[in-house]
């Protein structure tokens, strides 16, 4: 009810600015040129809808299949998924308001499965009186970090799935001061960010679910030095008395090369836990994008203890059941150690508007794979065609052998307006 309400707000805020008047003059002028479009507005906003319709096989030979399905032989699973996203602007000169959020619809031959769903992404007022230092208030996505697949200094944020890396996120509910003096001594430019996140029963509760109430304070420490960024983290947390710290940095090698990376040390009930990353981006001069990254984190399973979590789906008690089907399908990590390889063409064999790409996300430490590949089309501005194949293999006792899904077939279309 509580998503609903807000994504209500979201949609008539947005709807407001919009007027038979407004929509027929975009008609009626979209090929004439007025040179007020280019000034800036105080109200913008943009939306997308699409539909996704998916076959998913699923894999009757893996240990979870028997737990999810006990009376059942499926084999496949279709879904229809529908989804409206919207964003809009505000900018008052003094002050700007955000907003971001979606609204989704699944419809699934699994009836248990379907499932509506809205969620406000981002809704946020900025005080902007003292550009480019600013003050924020509301629900916000930090996106803080270098990694594509991986964020491991994602301290105040939901991570990303490295199955999809570029799939919108939810923000949380925090203050944010950002400070920029810009450039002194060896720093080409300088900022400094100051952010405060409570931890409540009715506020952030899904943010870490095993914490109810908590005050988390974040220093962020950002500089540029020629063509290396840095940025230093600090994380405190005051009911616990315990501090997270981190850092990151990204550099340009030429003009088509760049090397990042990030290394986040966790504090958890006086255990230390210690993340890295390791990547590359790399554009060919045949307009070929390779991103490789390698990821570490010390709080994952050994592949022994992995092997032992997917044993007992077989042989353990009802609650021991229970929580390795939760563990493992809450991990988008499960292991410690993971590559993730993407390879994407810009138009190949001169064909205009077309994207293919490829991923390969591995864990390393039971040789189990996920690829992804994707075709993309996009022949105007505000359409897109995807057909997406995902592919999951491994041995038995491993994350990706053992996943509930042996492959999935999507077909995508989207129209931004």
């Amino acid at each position: 009810m509580k998503q609903t309400i807000q994504f209500a707000l979201l949609v008539g805020l947005i709807l407001l600015g919009i007027s038979p008047e407004r929509v027929s003059a975009k008609e009626d002028d979209q090929y004439t040129f007025d040179v007020e479009t280019f000034a800036k507005k105080t109200w913008e906003w943009q939306g997308e809808i699409s539909t996704v319709a998916t076959r998913k096989e699923l894999n009757s030979d893996s240990d979870l299949y028997p737990v999810k399905f006990p009376q059942s032989d499926q084999a496949h699973l279709n879904e229809l998924n529908l989804q409206l996203s919207l964003e809009s602007r505000w900018d008052w000169g003094w002050s700007r308001l955000f907003l971001a959020g979606e609204a989704h619809r699944l419809r699934s031959s699994l009836e248990d499965a379907n499932s509506e769903s809205t969620v406000l992404n981002e809704g946020y007022w900025q005080f902007s009186e003292v550009d480019p230092h600013n003050i924020e208030i509301g629900k916000r996505l930090l996106r803080w970090g270098k990694g594509y697949a991986f964020n491991p200094v994602s301290f105040l944020e939901r991570s990303k799935n490295p199955e999809d890396p570029e799939a919108s996120r939810e923000g949380l509910w925090m203050v944010q001061g950002i400070w920029i003096p810009g450039g002194f001594s060896l720093f080409d430019s300088s900022s400094l960010t100051l952010v405060y996140l409570p931890v409540r029963d009715d506020l952030n509760d899904n943010y870490q679910p095993t914490i109810s109430e908590e005050n988390f304070w974040g220093v962020k420490l950002y500089a540029l030095i020629g063509t290396t960024d840095i940025d230093l983290y600090l994380i405190q947390k005051n009911q616990q008395e315990e501090s997270d710290w981190g850092f990151d940095f990204a550099t340009n090698l030429t003009s088509s090369f760049e090397v990042h990376g990030e290394y986040a040390a966790n504090h958890v009930e006086a255990l230390n836990y210690q993340t890295m990353l390791l990547g590359l981006r790399y554009l060919t001069e045949n307009d070929v994008t390779w991103i490789a990254e390698a990821y570490h984190d010390s709080a994952g399973l050994t592949k022994d203890e992995s092997r032992a979590l997917f044993t007992s789906l077989e042989s353990g008690s009802p609650v021991a059941v229970k929580n390795a089907v939760s563990l493992i399908q809450q991990s988008k990590t499960l292991n410690q150690n993971y590559s993730y390889l993407k390879v994407s063409v810009k138009e190949p064999f001169n064909w205009l508007y077309f994207t293919p790409s490829m991923a390969w996300l591995t864990n390393l430490d039971d040789s189990s794979t996920n690829i992804n590949t994707q075709l993309a089309y996009a022949p105007a501005a505000n359409w897109l065609f995807q057909f997406s194949w995902q592919f999951l293999s491994g041995d038995v006792r491993t994350q990706y052998g053992e996943n509930l899904i042996k492959n999935r077939t999507g077909f995508e279309v989207a129209y931004s307006f």
